[in-house]
Formats: C-alpha cells, sequence, structure tokens
C-alpha cells in the first residue's frame, strides 16, 4: 500500500484539443469540427499518412491518425484536406495564450502543439475549483477558437493525464485524486494508460497482466526483473498513481537538457550520402545553441535503417574535449562516430542530439584553433542574423542542392510538412 498522505498534492489539469489538426481545418472552412467528415494527409499521394481524421471520420468510417490515405473511402461527404502546420502551430499558440491568463507561464507544460499541462495551484481565489476554472477555460477556448475539449484533474501529471485519456475524453472533464485510483483508474485496460504501447501491452498480456490495478497488485521485483528497474518502478508506482516528475516547468533547465533535429529520409541513403544531411542536421543544431547562448560538450548520432536490411538501429555518443557551438566540430564528431555504423547498410532515418549543455561563455579555445573557432563562430553569427531577416532558405550549403540534400526541402516546412 501506498501512503499518499506523504505524496505532493497539486492541482493539475491535463487539457487536450480534440482531434486538433482536423478541428482547426473544420473551424477555418467555417464547418462543425464534431460532425464535419474530414481528414488530414500529410500530401496527395495516396500513401501519405492520415495525420487527423475529424470524431465523425472516426465514427463512422474507422479513419484514424496512421491511416493511409488510399484507406479513405471514396464519399462526396468526406473532406481530405492536406496539413497547413503553420496555421495549426498558431492557433496551439494562441490557446497557451489563453491558458497564461490564468496561470504563469511556469505553470504550463506544453506537451504537444495540442496537448498542455497546466498548475492551478493557490489559483481558487481567482478562479474557484480547479473543476470550475478547467469549465472556464474550455468554454473560452470552445467560443475564441470553436474547439471543443477534455480535460482531466488530478494531484500529479500522471494521474491528470491518466484520467482525461480514459474518462475525459469520453466525457468532457474527469477529476481524479489518490484515494480515486483504484476506483477510476484500475478498471482501465494497460493500452490506454499514458506510456504503455503495443509492444509493452504485449509483454503485459503475456505474465497475466490486463489491466492497470493488475499492475499495482503484481509483486514489484518480479515486474522490475521482467522490465528492468526503472521500467519495472515506473509501471508499479503510475499503477498506484505516484508520480515523481516536477509539476512546474523551469524554461531555461529545458533548455539545458540539450538540443536535437532528425529526419526521416524519403529513400534509402548510402553511407556517403547522409553525410550531407549530417552536415545539414549539424548546422541547424549549432544555430539554436548560438540563438541559446549555450555549447554542448556531448554529440549523439543515431540511425535508422531500411526494414529490408533486417538490422537494429544505431546510437553512439561522444563528449568533446572543450565545449562548442560551432558546426564543424559536432560535424567532424558525428563523421567519426558514423565510422561505427555498418557501411553498407541503407540508411532511412538520422538524428543528431547534444547535450551536456554549458553556457556560451564556457567555450574555451587553444593558441592554435583560437583564430580558426572565432572565424567560425562569426560565421555562424552572421549566417543566423541573414536567415532570421530573410528566411531560412535564404542561404545555404552548395551541397544541399545535390541529391542527397535534405535542406531545401526542410526548410519549407514546419513539423515536417509544408505550411
Amino acid at each position: 500500500m501506498i501512503d499518499y498522505s506523504k505524496l505532493p498534492h497539486h492541482e493539475v489539469a491535463c487539457l487536450d484539443i480534440k482531434s486538433f489538426y482536423a478541428s482547426v481545418e473544420a473551424v477555418d472552412r467555417g464547418l462543425d469540427p464534431l460532425t464535419t467528415l474530414l481528414a488530414v494527409v500529410g500530401d496527395n499521394r495516396p500513401g501519405s499518412v492520415v495525420l487527423a481524421a475529424s470524431p465523425a471520420l472516426k465514427k463512422q468510417f474507422g479513419i484514424r491518425t496512421g491511416n493511409r490515405r488510399y484507406e479513405i473511402p471514396s464519399d462526396p461527404r468526406i473532406r481530405i484536406v492536406n496539413a497547413r502546420m503553420g496555421m495549426y502551430l498558431a492557433t496551439s499558440m494562441a490557446i497557451t495564450k489563453l491558458l497564461n491568463q490564468y496561470v504563469p507561464s511556469e505553470a504550463i507544460h506544453t506537451y504537444s502543439v495540442d496537448e498542455s499541462w497546466i498548475i492551478l495551484d493557490g489559483t481558487s481565489h481567482l478562479h474557484g475549483t480547479t473543476f470550475e476554472a478547467v469549465q472556464r477555460i474550455q468554454a473560452d477556448i470552445l467560443i475564441q477558437h470553436g474547439l471543443s475539449s477534455s480535460a482531466g484533474i488530478g494531484p500529479n501529471k500522471f494521474i491528470a493525464k491518466a484520467v482525461m485519456d480514459t474518462i475525459g475524453k469520453k466525457t468532457g472533464i474527469a477529476e481524479c485524486r489518490y484515494q480515486d485510483v483504484p476506483r477510476l483508474l484500475w478498471p482501465q485496460p494497460v493500452e490506454d494508460i499514458w506510456g504503455i504501447g503495443s509492444r509493452l501491452k504485449k509483454k503485459l498480456n503475456s505474465i497475466g497482466i490486463y489491466q492497470l490495478g493488475d499492475i499495482a497488485h503484481y509483486p514489484l521485483p518480479k515486474l522490475q526483473h521482467k522490465f528492468g528497474n526503472l521500467m519495472g518502478q515506473q509501471l508499479y508506482y503510475h499503477a498506484w498513481g505516484v508520480d515523481g516528475s516536477p509539476v512546474f516547468v523551469d524554461i531555461k533547465d529545458e533548455i539545458r537538457k540539450g538540443f536535437s533535429n532528425g529526419i526521416t529520409l524519403m529513400r534509402s541513403y548510402t553511407y556517403q550520402e547522409v553525410s550531407i544531411t549530417i552536415l545539414e542536421l549539424t548546422d541547424h543544431i549549432a544555430s539554436r545553441m548560438r540563438q541559446s547562448h549555450t555549447a554542448t560538450k556531448t554529440v549523439t548520432l543515431s540511425l535508422g535503417y531500411s526494414k529490408d536490411d533486417g538490422l537494429k538501429g544505431f546510437s553512439r555518443s561522444k563528449t568533446l574535449p572543450e565545449a562548442t557551438n560551432v558546426a564543424k566540430p559536432l560535424y567532424n564528431t558525428c563523421m567519426e562516430l558514423l565510422r561505427s555504423a555498418n557501411a553498407r547498410a541503407s540508411i532511412r532515418n538520422v538524428h543528431v542530439g547534444v547535450s551536456n549543455l554549458v553556457p556560451e561563455e564556457a567555450i574555451q579555445v587553444d593558441l592554435f584553433s583560437g583564430p580558426t573557432i572565432e572565424k567560425l563562430q562569426q560565421l555562424g553569427a552572421t549566417i543566423d542574423s541573414i536567415q532570421a531577416r530573410f528566411g531560412g532558405s535564404s542561404i545555404f550549403r552548395a551541397s544541399s542542392i545535390t541529391s542527397a540534400g535534405t535542406f531545401l526541402g526542410r526548410s519549407q516546412k514546419i513539423g515536417g510538412h509544408f505550411e
């Protein structure tokens, strides 16, 4: 048994906009988001992925996110539209600004473009109970943006999201306190619980676990033996509604954790071709570090291979002798890591990340490399300035116009899709 009296008791609400992309498209067309049959797809190709389906399309035709365009029935009532990421991002930012009218920025944790946690500790004298405040927020979003939402309320982030996913999406809003976990959350199927995907569900089912309550009553040592110490503990304590993650957001701390950038390639790349993509990614990450006045000491390169190769993904990291926010050392490090990868494999995904960030002032250069590094920093700052003023594609490397270049295509997209 868990002694809930010793755990933090916050006022956390998890808010999710229903079928966000599809709903925004419907509203922009003067249509009802809940009754319109509408699908948002990546592009016009038959194999394009469905990024969002309206509630009515899900209910009547079973079309959901992840389906392919060719799977959508040929029905004149169904509207198929290409994604407009710029509009979705603008709407998401407007909703965040609305939330900021209720709580300060550090009490808003944006989980995705359509989902956020908000912390309402100490706001009862302004907005009433947490339940009443969330109702007001949902009403404001509906009135100002025409979008319906689901919400969950709890003493921590996990409970708030879990009760939203399992109950709030059916009722509009749901509340769960520690003492309510056995009654409200334990009967829920494990696959409906945040953090449990299809693979983990199969493993849980294989040992007789089908509901969240089954995890709560499974011996912790056995869970740790089966799933590892960390995952076993997380499964067990989440099943009891325990979540030790901080509820307030330190934006500077989030930046200090690191940056990353990756791309799924439109075709298989060779070992030689992927070097161009790596150069483009390191350019982008170096720019982000300069903008945040940070530098990295650890670089990670990850690759995903073609399914036809039957190989596991590749991921290696290296800690640099000195911190940097210049693209060339990042690129050189990634190429060194690349030499450990399978040179004959077909590469379909590339990801570069930097972590262990320090303030820009911590960059140290030696007598020999100093002048070169300073020139590269000045060049990078100049490129940053030009791109900020004239757009991301206003200046770029010549290698990006080769058949292996991806920069020009990515620079015209938001979230991997055209605006």
